[in-house]
């Protein structure tokens, strides 16, 4: 499976009050295209969707919040899973989408392929962590996406995916717009 699909797959388990941190780059892309708006899209701010995450569950503690982030991003932003793993919200789920890649940049390859995601996981301290690996069935996908949305308490799912998206357009709402469209859907 690609990135891509993994997001649209996704989208067949929300209830549609869950609020998406989709991290820079192409995932916001995907994540505007694919799935239920507004939510936020972050750009130019590599490193940071756990953090955004983290605050928008902490600041939403009645609404679940998906963390939707590249390999490359996450990794950059290891710094703020000792704090998410400190305050284990529970109301805060983590979706890896692993390429092995920095896709968005132009491709260049990531430190990915020699981590262990669930041992580096556990070890900062969040024991509720599975994978998906690219020669994973339908059925085992499906199952483990829905562990990550119906379980309680602060979940992280890595999924290993075939690299080759294809583009997606430019999101066209100024930073502005995402800002005020995704602050309105809160506030109802």
């Amino acid at each position: 499976m690609k990135g891509h699909e993994i997001i649209e797959l996704l989208g067949t388990f929300l209830q549609g009050n869950e609020l998406i941190v989709g991290s820079n780059g192409n995932i916001s892309r995907q994540v505007f295209h694919c799935l239920p708006r507004p939510q936020v899209y972050l750009r130019g701010s590599m490193g940071l969707p756990m953090a955004v995450g983290l605050g928008l569950a902490i600041s939403q503690p009645d609404r679940k919040v998906i963390v939707i982030t590249g390999d490359g991003n996450f990794l950059m932003g290891l710094g703020s899973m000792s704090t998410v793993s400190s305050l284990k919200p529970s109301n805060l789920k983590i979706l890896i989408i692993d390429n092995e890649l920095y896709a968005t940049t132009g491709g260049q390859p990531t430190v990915s392929s020699v981590i262990n995601y669930e041992t580096m996981i556990r070890g900062i301290g969040v024991e509720t962590t599975v994978s998906i690996q690219s020669n994973d069935n339908k059925t085992v996908i499906q199952e483990k996406l829905n562990w990550l949305l119906k379980g309680n308490g602060l979940q992280i799912l890595h999924v290993k995916v075939q690299p080759g998206d294809p583009p997606f357009e430019n999101i066209p709402w100024h930073p502005k717009k995402i800002k005020n469209e995704f602050m309105s859907r809160i506030s109802t």
